[in-house]
């Protein structure tokens, strides 16, 4: 199988984003030398939140899979639901997961007993060694809320005696394949790594399986052929020597998840202010949680910003949120300093920020629901009827004129 060449330049995919992924902010340290066997792993959730549940848990080795539907206490969200293709419905008085593809009803068990059968799976595949689990993903999500569900159900350390560590098969592909492809999504990198053009991602097994076969095929270095020990056969030593170098440790992922945490609190104390403006349209919410995610990651907390206007007003608010200056741009800090001022003054009224205006080649889109106009200076009268051109309205009435004088 050919390996990557400038040939196979992605060009229909999105562009490389323009800030560091928290999944390539910085290089893993990697595992100590030792035994490990490696497993392709993923899990479909019902949301991206830390407090969201694990609806599927696969896993995938040349010899052997793993693949559970578990059925969550809660529906999956929107998004959840087109990326997966599963939805939860009623029949009768049972709740059940059901393949909105093929439309039939999936075999489910509770979050605990399809865990507690992984780590029976993970424990026989060991052998005498440790699995390095390997996922793709940019941001990191799924080992920490796998750890976070493992936590909760008191198994984080059996499962901690079973796997070293977690390989990012993203982080991987976007350092060994940097000057060749501008995306480095699993359809990207298995139409041109893997020779496959239609690659199935909404399935947990189908991206554990992809995740495996990535790093295998970056492990081959000058090698023609992409598991030349065979068919079934288990993972070369290049490609565990890969995978632990590229590897976290378990430790270093509850060290994110601790992290995630405090940060989490942090935003929660912000609940006074933001609380009643998330009631407010879905792209003004993403704009309000992502300034809310500005001064949790810098360490403020509402009290402190409390104190700070009783004391000073505006300036003792641009005081405190001076330490914004270096992670977020000077048009964020005064949307957030009029919506702190607008909170504490009652004199005021709630200041709702507006979402920022994109611009995609000939329209000009605004984020705010119902703001959508066309470049050349339509109005949103003559958007609603898209017979009502501005031509045609002038065409009507210069028609009328004749007929009106002639009366």
């Amino acid at each position: 199988m050919a390996m990557v060449s400038e040939a196979k330049v992605n060009g229909g995919e999105m562009e490389a984003p323009a800030e560091l992924l928290p999944a390539l902010a910085e290089k893993p340290a990697g595992l100590p030398l030792g035994k490990y066997v490696l497993v392709g792993w993923d899990m479909d959730t019902t949301g991206r939140r830390l407090i969201d549940e694990i609806c599927q848990i696969a896993a995938y080795t040349p010899k052997q899979t793993y693949s559970q539907y578990i059925m969550p206490y809660g529906d999956l969200r929107p998004g959840a639901r087109r990326r997966h293709n599963v939805r939860v419905v009623t029949v009768g008085r049972y709740r059940m997961l059901k393949d909105t593809i093929t439309h039939k009803i999936l075999k489910t068990k509770s979050e605990i007993s399809a865990l507690t059968d992984f780590l029976d799976w993970l424990e026989k595949e060991k052998g005498d060694g440790s699995i390095i689990l390997i996922y793709h993903e940019p941001r990191r999500h799924s080992p920490t809320m796998l750890l976070e569900a493992l936590t909760r159900y008191k198994l984080l350390e059996r499962f901690s005696s079973i796997v070293a560590g977690f390989a990012d098969s993203y982080a991987l592909a976007a350092d060994k394949c940097k000057a060749t492809v501008k995306s480095v999504s699993l359809r990207v990198l298995a139409r041109v790594l893997l020779d496959a053009d239609a690659l199935a991602v909404d399935s947990a097994l189908d991206r554990a399986t992809a995740a495996y076969r990535i790093v295998e095929h970056l492990a081959q270095g000058e090698q023609q052929e992409v598991g030349a020990g065979g068919e079934g056969a288990g993972a070369s030593k290049d490609m565990v020597e890969t995978a632990r170098r590229w590897a976290r440790p378990v430790r270093t992922e509850l060290d994110v998840l601790a992290s995630l945490k405090t940060i989490l609190e942090r935003q929660n104390t912000f609940r006074p202010v933001f609380a009643p403006l998330l009631r407010s349209s879905r792209p003004e919410r993403a704009r309000l949680t992502q300034l809310r995610r500005l001064l949790a990651d810098a360490g403020l907390l509402y009290d402190q910003l409390k104190e700070a206007w009783h004391q000073q007003q505006v300036e003792g608010l641009e005081k405190q949120l001076s330490a914004l200056s270096v992670s977020a741009k000077k048009e964020d800090v005064k949307e957030l300093i009029d919506i702190f001022d607008c909170h504490f003054d009652p004199t005021k009224a709630p200041k709702i920020p507006q979402p920022r205006v994109m611009v995609n080649r000939n329209r000009a889109v605004t984020s705010s629901a119902g703001e959508t106009a066309e470049a050349d200076g339509s109005t949103s009268e003559t958007q609603s009827s898209p017979h009502n051109t501005p031509n045609k309205i002038n065409n009507e009435v210069a028609a009328s004129e004749p007929a009106r004088a002639a009366n």
